[in-house]
């Protein structure tokens, strides 16, 4: 386990990355978690399913000239699983970023690793986080638009620093990410943006299969961008 301030003078550390060498690092680690990724996807879609079953009923009742949802008595059950589904993604997408590391480093995967922050005595921090990150957007949105686009950088980065450092508090996890997204915006802005584009294309031509086996490459970059700056001791997948 490292302190905040060790892992704050790793980062203002930090020495260059090269684009070319964060993007083969990041197919190398893509390469050995593909399969998790795609199993991460199915996950998700098959716990949206009842979003998407009660879309269909609404919709249907909506053709029958029903009062629309935003109207109904059904709006606060709506939005009130969406929450939910948001915040057990997040959960999930937490649990991912341990499987990368595990697999990076040749350790045997279970698919229970997903749920790993589903754990009692880790799930209340992880909510938080997840608070803190709409906190974060929501005085953003306020403060007009441009922040909004400056901070989904350094938010990036909050994943990996509290799944790979759970002995951080809630503001020492946000100020390492912030840190970090600072002093890698532009790269890291520019592989994800070329990342989404890719995978826009890809979806495309795949019909949308793409999403599925690729998806998960934009988590890449910001592992390798952690791992070669931040890096990791043995106790950080334990």
């Amino acid at each position: 386990m490292r302190s905040f301030d060790t892992i704050s003078k790793k980062i203002s550390e930090a020495p260059s990355v090269d684009f070319g060498d964060l993007f083969n690092e990041s197919i190398a680690v893509f390469k050995k978690v593909w399969l998790q990724g795609f199993l991460l996807q199915l996950i998700t879609i098959a716990l949206s399913l009842p979003l998407l079953f009660f879309n269909f009923i609404n919709f249907s009742d909506f053709s029958n000239n029903s009062v629309p949802l935003q109207f109904g008595t059904e709006a606060v059950f709506y939005y009130g699983l969406s929450i939910v589904l948001a915040i057990v993604s997040s959960f999930l997408t937490f649990g991912f970023f341990r499987v990368i590391r595990q697999m990076d480093i040749g350790e045997d995967f279970k698919t229970l690793d997903f749920f790993y922050f589903f754990n009692t005595e880790r799930i209340k921090k992880a909510l938080l986080v997840v608070l803190a990150n709409v906190a974060v957007v929501i005085l953003a949105l306020l403060l007009c638009v441009f922040p909004v686009f400056y901070v989904v950088i350094p938010l990036m980065f909050v994943t990996p620093i509290f799944v790979y450092n759970p002995e951080l508090s809630i503001s020492e996890v946000l100020k390492s990410s912030f840190a970090l997204g600072h002093k890698k915006w532009g790269i890291t802005f520019l592989i994800s943006l070329l990342n989404i584009i890719a995978l826009y294309v890809l979806i495309l031509l795949t019909c949308g299969l793409g999403s599925l086996f690729f998806g998960c490459f934009l988590q890449m970059p910001i592992y390798v961008l952690y791992k070669k700056i931040i890096s990791f001791d043995n106790s950080q997948t334990q």
